[in-house]
C-alpha cells in the first residue's frame, strides 16, 4: 500500500548551494493530488533528527487521520477536500490569526515543549537535571511562557531577571541562555516560530573560575593528616577521587565487584560517566586502593555538600590556601597524571572526556604551575 504521509528532504536540491535543505511532508492523495508541508530546514547531517522530532511525528499522525476520515466518508481525494479538514484552516478561519504561525498555536507552553523534547534526547541523568534547573528558572521568571513570548525584548527581560537573583555569575547565566536558545532554535528550524530571538541579542559570556588543583605535596599532606569521625571519612573519599579521577556522582555509583578489572600493574575502573554517558577507564592508584581496603571495598556515603564542608574544616586546619572540594579532587588527579608525563590522550580516556580540548585545559594549568615553580626555584641560576 502506498505510504500516505512521508518525510522528504531537500526536494528542490538547495543543499549544494546553501548547505541546508527543507524537510517536508509529502501527503499523497492520488497520483495527481499531492500536498507538500514544510516542517523545517536542516543540514544533511541532522535532518533525520528533525524528522523524528515530536512535532513532526505528531503532524504525520494528524494528517494520516485526516486521510482515513476522508476514505471513511468516501470523499474525493483532492487537496481542496483535504484542506477543509485541517485544523490549521479551521482555526484560522474562526479565530484571531495573530495567535497562529504556520498553523502552529503560539499560545503553546514553551517549557512544556522543552521538557517533551528533552525526553526524546536520551541525555545522561545529570544533563537532564541541569536542563530542568534552567526550565524551572524559565517558569519562575514568568517571562517566556508561550511561543508568542519568544521575542528579543522578553529574552532581554529574562536575562535581567536572572541577574536580579544576585547568585549567578556571567558564566553561569550564559549557560542558562545556551540551554534556552537550544530550544528556541529548534522551534525556529521547525518553523513553529517566525525567528530565533537569540539571533538579535548578545550577553556577556563571562569566564569560568580558574581551576587551582592541589599539587602532590598538598595531596600527601591531606592523606597523612590525623582525622576522626566524619572528617576522616570525608578526607578518605576526597583521596579516593584524587587518585582515580572520579567525579562525586561517579564515585557514588562505583561498585568494586562489578566495575573493576585486574591488570599486572593496577586495578582499573571500567565505567561510564553519569553526567555525559561517556566511557572511562582509569587506574586505582595506591592511595585510593588503601581507602578501599580500609572500608572493605565499599565506600561510605556522604553528600557532596557535606564532604565539601568537612574538607573546608580540614583545609583550614592544615593551612592549605586553596579550595579543597570534590571537584578539585578530579582536577588534582588530572594534573598529577600529566606531571608524570602520561600522554594527554590517555588522560582523556581516564577522565571520560568526549573531546580532547576539554582535557587540554589541564595541560594549560600544568604549564602555569611549571612556570611558577621554575621562576621560584631557578631564579638564582646563572
Amino acid at each position: 500500500m502506498k505510504e500516505r504521509v512521508k518525510v522528504v528532504y531537500d526536494r528542490k536540491g538547495t543543499v549544494k548551494k546553501t548547505g541546508v535543505g527543507k524537510v517536508e511532508l509529502q501527503i499523497y492523495l492520488t497520483w495527481t493530488q499531492r500536498k507538500w508541508v514544510t516542517v523545517g530546514t536542516a543540514t544533511p547531517d541532522d535532518w533525520e533528527v528533525l524528522a523524528q522530532s515530536v512535532n513532526v511525528r505528531t503532524k504525520i499522525k494528524y494528517y494520516e487521520s485526516i486521510i482515513r476520515a476522508m476514505e471513511t466518508l468516501n470523499e474525493d481525494m483532492t487537496i481542496e477536500n483535504f484542506n477543509n479538514h485541517t485544523m490549521e484552516d479551521a482555526v484560522t478561519a474562526n479565530t484571531d490569526k495573530s495567535h497562529f504561525y504556520n498553523g502552529n498555536d503560539l499560545r503553546q507552553s514553551f517549557v512544556e515543549f522543552c521538557r517533551e523534547h528533552l525526553e526524546q534526547e536520551g541525555l545522561a541523568k545529570n544533563s537532564v537535571k541541569d536542563h530542568n534547573v534552567v526550565f524551572n528558572a524559565v517558569e519562575a521568571s514568568g517571562i517566556l511562557n508561550t511561543f508568542a513570548d519568544l521575542t528579543k525584548a522578553n529574552v532581554i527581560a529574562f536575562d535581567a531577571w536572572l541577574r536580579r537573583q544576585n547568585n549567578k555569575s556571567d558564566y553561569t547565566i550564559n549557560g542558562y541562555h545556551k540551554k534556552v536558545r537550544k530550544y528556541t532554535k529548534i522551534l525556529w528550524r521547525l518553523e513553529m516560530i517566525s525567528s530565533d530571538p537569540y539571533e538579535y541579542v548578545r550577553f556577556p559570556k563571562g569566564s569560568n573560575k580558574e581551576r587551582v588543583p592541589l599539587v602532590e605535596d598538598e595531596l600527601v599532606k591531606i592523606r597523612e593528616a590525623e582525622c576522626t569521625g566524619r572528617i576522616d571519612r570525608a578526607r578518605d573519599l576526597f583521596v579516593f577521587m584524587a587518585y582515580t579521577g572520579l567525579a562525586y556522582c561517579d564515585m557514588s555509583a562505583f561498585r568494586f565487584n562489578t566495575m573493576t578489572e585486574e591488570h599486572t600493574d593496577y586495578t582499573y575502573i571500567d565505567g561510564s560517566r553519569m553526567k555525559t554517558g561517556s566511557n572511562f577507564f582509569t587506574p586505582i592508584l595506591p592511595p585510593a586502593m588503601e581507602v578501599l581496603k580500609k572500608y572493605n571495598y565499599k565506600l561510605p556515603h556522604i553528600s557532596n555538600q557535606k564532604i565539601n564542608d568537612y574538607l573546608d574544616i580540614l583545609r583550614e586546619r592544615l593551612g592549605i590556601n586553596k579550595k579543597v572540594t570534590c571537584h578539585i579532587a578530579r582536577h588534582s588527579f588530572a594534573t598529577l597524571i600529566l606531571s608524570y608525563d602520561i600522554p594527554i590522550e590517555n588522560l582523556k580516556r581516564m577522565l571520560g572526556h568526549k573531546n580532547i580540548t576539554t582535557t587540554q585545559i589541564y595541560g594549560k594549568i600544568l604549564k602555569s604551575n611549571v612556570e611558577k615553580n621554575v621562576t621560584m626555584k631557578l631564579k638564582g641560576l646563572k
